[in-house]
């Protein structure tokens, strides 16, 4: 893997590990959103737990860097979704920010890591 690979990867196991952590504490502004996004709350721990595995993907994905691709492409759809479900609601452009740039940065990462 490359320079610019490895800082995605590790960008992105940060961002995901914290966005995940949120889902299991679910602090009122997160279960607000859900609410918003007619996504039940108590989805919040599985949401977190997709995003857990793909961060140890990701991390795993260092050493041997097919693991690294998938997890990168579970990025892709997840966030994929999460984008396509804030804009089906309509949300703001300040709270579909986040999930479109975890998607790019998720697709980046793949482009970068197929490209070697």
């Amino acid at each position: 893997m490359t320079f610019v690979s490895h800082t995605l990867a590790i960008i992105l196991i940060v961002l995901c590990s914290l966005s995940a952590l949120m889902d299991f504490v679910r602090p009122p502004q997160i279960v607000e959103t859900m609410s918003r996004l007619k996504i039940p709350a108590k989805s919040l721990p599985v949401l977190g737990a997709i995003k857990l595995v793909l961060c140890v993907g990701l991390a795993i994905g260092f050493s041997k860097i097919r693991v690294g691709e998938l997890a990168g492409l579970g990025l892709c759809v997840y966030f994929a979704v999460a984008t396509t479900t804030h804009t089906r609601v309509r949300d703001s452009l300040k709270d579909t920010l986040p999930a479109f740039t975890h998607l790019v940065l998720a697709a980046l990462y793949v482009l970068v890591t197929f490209a070697r």
